[in-house]
C-alpha cells in the first residue's frame, strides 16, 4: 500500500506542478485517505499482491495523458486556427462493476478536453464527449485501449487474466 501511497503523492506534486514538501504531504495525505477507502469497499486486498504494478502503470499512463491533453488544449486556446472537433461518441464496456466504471469516467473527466456524459441503462456504453475527434473509432480506440484496459489490468478483469 505504501507504494500506492508514495505513487500518488508523486502525482498530485506533478499535478500541482511544483514538488515541494508540502505538495508531496498533501499528496500522501489524499493517497493514504483514497487506498485506505478503496480497501474498506474490498477493491485492494484482491489487488495489491499483484496488481500494485498495473497501479504504478495506470498512474503513470494518465500522468502522460493529462501532460499531452494540456499541451493540445493550450495550443488551441494560442492557435489562431482551431482544431477543435467536438463529438460524443459511444464507447462500448468491456468492463461491468461499479468500480470500474467510476474509475474509467473519474479517469476520462479529469482529463482535459474529455467529459463523461452518460453511462446507457444496461451499463455497456460510455457517452463521452470529446474535443478533438479525428474519427469515432480513433476516439473509442484511444479510450479503450488506454484507460480501459488498465483498468482491467487493475481490477483483474482484463481478459489476459481471466484463466
Amino acid at each position: 500500500m505504501l507504494l500506492g501511497i508514495i505513487l500518488l503523492a508523486l502525482a498530485w506534486a506533478a499535478l500541482q506542478g511544483e514538488i515541494s514538501l508540502a505538495n508531496l504531504l498533501i499528496g500522501y495525505v489524499l493517497g493514504y485517505a483514497i487506498l485506505s477507502l478503496l480497501a474498506k469497499g474490498g477493491v485492494l486486498p484482491a489487488m495489491w499482491g499483484s496488481r500494485a504494478r498495473h497501479l504504478a502503470g495506470l498512474v503513470v499512463f494518465f500522468v502522460r495523458e493529462i501532460i499531452r491533453a494540456n499541451i493540445r488544449v493550450a495550443r488551441d486556446v494560442v492557435s489562431p486556427h482551431s482544431t477543435i472537433r467536438p463529438a460524443v461518441v459511444a464507447i462500448p464496456l468491456a468492463i461491468t462493476t461499479d468500480a470500474e466504471i467510476l474509475l474509467l469516467s473519474t479517469l476520462i473527466n479529469i482529463t482535459p478536453g474529455s467529459v463523461t456524459i452518460d453511462l446507457s441503462p444496461d451499463r455497456r456504453t460510455l457517452y463521452v464527449h470529446v474535443m478533438h475527434m479525428t474519427t469515432p473509432e480513433a476516439s473509442r480506440h484511444e479510450i479503450k485501449d488506454g484507460f480501459e484496459q488498465r483498468v482491467q489490468l487493475l481490477f483483474g478483469t482484463h481478459p489476459s487474466q481471466v484463466p
